[in-house]
């Protein structure tokens, strides 16, 4: 956690807990010490400096690819992000992902589901995701863009799964 005052009350509250007000990227975690890892992650198109993760990630997909290598074999990392690590040309980081994780599944929100408590107006996916024992040479459907009904083009998991789209899909 990033907020002093929430990690001095975490502290008190649970003094035999590791509480770390630091960066993710700053944080002293062992590499598969979790079951589970579950958040909102920060969206943005903005590298993260953590020289362990040299490739060309953003915020979001830092926080998936650092999480998953966090979790054991075998654990689930669920995270709230926007829909650009789904919907994004680029498809790399998702054959990242796919090599390192099996897709649970995915749930599209729609763009004001976070307006009223967040401010925030961005379509956002809640994405399951499961660690793989090693990383393998897969080319997974999901890491893949497909279309809609109307032609949008959209992340093959939704286009495949609609009635996982709550909502309507627009340009």
């Amino acid at each position: 956690m990033l907020d002093s005052i929430s990690g001095r009350i975490a502290s008190h509250l649970y003094p035999d807990a590791d509480i770390q007000v630091a960066g993710f990227e700053q944080a002293a975690l062992p590499d598969a010490s979790f079951d589970l890892a579950v958040g909102n992650v920060p969206f943005g198109d903005y590298p993260v400096a953590d020289p362990r993760y040299r490739q060309n990630f953003n915020i979001h997909e830092y926080f998936f690819a650092k999480a998953l290598d966090q979790v054991r074999p075998g654990g689930v990392v669920a995270f709230i992000t926007n829909k650009y690590l789904m919907d994004k040309q680029n498809s790399s980081v998702r054959r990242y992902i796919a090599q390192r994780a099996e897709l649970l599944g995915a749930i599209r929100l729609p763009n004001d589901a976070f307006l009223k408590n967040a401010g925030t107006e961005t379509t956002t996916d809640i994405i399951f995701l499961q660690r793989r024992d090693r990383p393998i040479d897969i080319e997974a459907d999901w890491a893949h863009l497909g279309y809609t009904e109307s032609g949008l083009a959209v992340n093959s998991y939704f286009a495949e799964n609609p009635e996982m789209i709550l909502g309507m899909m627009a340009p």
